[in-house]
């Protein structure tokens, strides 16, 4: 069991990248810079929620990693996706 400190920690990461997007949208950066910034930090909370908030590192490893392999393929495929269109 981790302690509330931990999931605490966490949500302030969350919400501090959050914020970051939406700050990252009145700036004046290329679409592409802002596309990848974006996708970086979203990719990074939908990792930290499935690591901590839905748990799978108290989870075997092998498990994890094949819960988050399509989770990097997704952010792939976005970023692909993104460019293409830029």
């Amino acid at each position: 069991m981790m302690k509330m400190g931990v999931y605490l920690i966490v949500f302030v990461v969350l919400i501090v990248s959050t914020i970051a997007e939406l700050l990252l949208v009145g700036q004046n950066i290329s679409r592409f810079w802002l596309i990848m910034s974006i996708i970086v930090l979203a990719g990074l909370k939908a990792v930290l929620i499935a690591v901590f908030f839905q748990h799978l590192k108290d989870e075997p490893k092998s498990l994890s990693t094949l819960l988050l392999l399509p989770l990097l393929g997704a952010v792939a495929f976005l970023v692909i996706s993104m460019v293409s269109v830029v």
